[in-house]
């Protein structure tokens, strides 16, 4: 019965809803298969730290794999964290494959409710030369600005010569900027007091606003290799075609680019020298040339070949669509047979291309059974035996399958995939626990890619 007279009504609580930075994605279970329960009640400082870092000359699907897991929806843990803290980790890892693009796409979702995920906001406009929205925000609101540096840069982007030269001299004589930060910043401000033959030091590390403004100031940069958000700086002007190729190598091989950029550069003029870029550049051309004459011994010396040389610097897997496409039909000799077999085992659809090839080498058809969705009878090797007893679904037990079977599931496939790219994909408990993770997380296919992928590594990076 309903109380009457003047007696309280029973209050009943509800929890407001929150947005949750860290939940933010552009890619949907349905997009990736990776359940939103992903996270589970893992630490979060667990999470972030281990999804941040990126691994080159890694399996291809694994560097894949790692992008659409940081670009995915996923609920947050249920397990109390600092705010945006994966998120943060997220677009960290996305800046460090050079995935600028993507990075952009995924904070554009959230509210840069942050100063960490600001100043990421800030930093890849910088890169993209888009950072107008994000200097037009920090000057609205001061408290945003990592420090003197950037609100004197973003004064100077606005056109406020005058307040950005005050604001620098004001930050001096209050030792707010460093003297190396003051003479950079006077520099950009007025580049006719640049001397060339005197440039300043790169401050290490390099930070994108450093980089930024030595560019703008044509400094000469430092000899060691540029972090891959910052070689975008050589596909967006002319820097000479041996630098644009050596940079999208590297963007190709952390997937931030897609392959096809590559090939069509390396076709883009003659070679000028021979030995390293020039060979990669002659092989791929002398490649598409055999393909044109039709000559079944040539074109398989030349795929041979360019598998071989591009296999070196772990490119190899960027033949895969050439192999599907420009080879679809063409007779090659039994070795250029094989090599075709081996890369469309890295293309998305491995099981329609490989499916009716007939494969004599017992690796090939270890290979193609997984990539037919089936488990191999037989294993030759410690690894093969591995890899089949993940797939049976049998594998040897250890906390990280059982942190996946009790709901830590991306915890548990990270670490497992870490471990597996410490030991460069050769200990095969390493290769069975990171299988049986990813197909306990409903993973099937990437536990698949990733196995067929170890075999083919075996001989060298892919």
């Amino acid at each position: 019965m309903p109380r009457s007279g003047n007696s309280a009504e029973t209050i009943k609580e509800f929890p407001l809803p929150t947005s949750q930075p860290d939940a933010v994605g552009i890619l949907t279970y349905k997009q990736t298969g990776i359940s939103q329960k992903f996270w589970g009640n893992s630490d979060p400082d667990v999470i972030a730290r281990l999804i941040e870092p990126y691994f080159d000359f890694t399996l291809p699907e694994i560097t894949a794999l790692w992008q659409r897991i940081a670009l995915s929806e996923i609920d947050a843990p249920t397990e109390t964290g600092k705010p945006g803290e994966i998120l943060s980790a997220r677009v960290a890892h996305l800046l460090n494959t050079g995935a600028l693009d993507q990075a952009e796409a995924l904070l554009n979702q959230a509210e840069l409710s942050t100063p960490d995920l600001f100043h990421q906001a800030f930093n890849v406009g910088l890169l993209t030369g888009r950072a107008q929205a994000a200097c037009a925000k920090m000057l609205r609101n001061p408290s945003l600005s990592p420090s003197l540096k950037e609100r004197i840069f973003c004064l100077a982007r606005e056109n406020d010569w005058t307040a950005a030269a005050l604001t620098l001299t004001a930050g001096k004589s209050l030792h707010q900027i460093s003297e190396l930060d003051a003479e950079l910043l006077t520099l950009f401000l007025d580049p006719e007091l640049f001397d060339e033959a005197n440039p300043p030091p790169a401050p290490v590390p390099l930070t994108a606003l450093d980089f930024i403004m030595r560019e703008a100031l044509a400094m000469p940069r430092s000899g060691q290799a540029l972090p891959l958000a910052f070689l975008h700086q050589d596909l967006q002007r002319e820097t000479g075609w041996r630098n644009q190729i050596i940079a999208t190598e590297r963007l190709v091989r952390s997937q931030a680019l897609p392959s096809q950029r590559l090939i069509t550069l390396y076709q883009q003029s003659t070679p000028s020298a021979s030995g390293g870029v020039w060979m990669r550049v002659a092989t791929v051309q002398k490649l598409f040339q055999a393909i044109r004459d039709g000559q079944p011994k040539k074109i398989s010396e030349a795929l041979r070949t360019a598998y071989s040389t591009l296999k070196a610097v772990g490119l190899s897997f960027i033949l895969a669509d050439i192999a599907t496409n420009e080879l679809d039909g063409k007779k090659l000799t039994a070795k250029g047979d094989r090599v075709r077999f081996q890369l469309q085992l890295l293309h998305k659809n491995a099981a329609k291309l490989v499916e009716p090839i007939s494969t004599q080498d017992p690796a090939d058809s270890f290979t193609k059974s997984i990539a037919l969705g089936k488990i191999p009878q037989f294993a030759n090797s410690e690894m093969q035996a591995a890899i089949r007893a993940a797939l049976r679904g049998t594998p040897s037990s250890n906390s990280l399958i059982v942190d996946a079977q009790q709901g830590r599931t991306g915890e548990a496939i990270l670490k497992s995939i870490t471990n597996l790219v410490k030991s460069r994909h050769r200990d095969p408990a390493a290769v069975e626990t990171a299988i049986a993770t990813l197909r306990i997380a409903g993973l099937e296919e990437e536990a698949r890619r990733i196995a067929i992928q170890v075999i083919l590594n075996l001989n060298g990076p892919i």
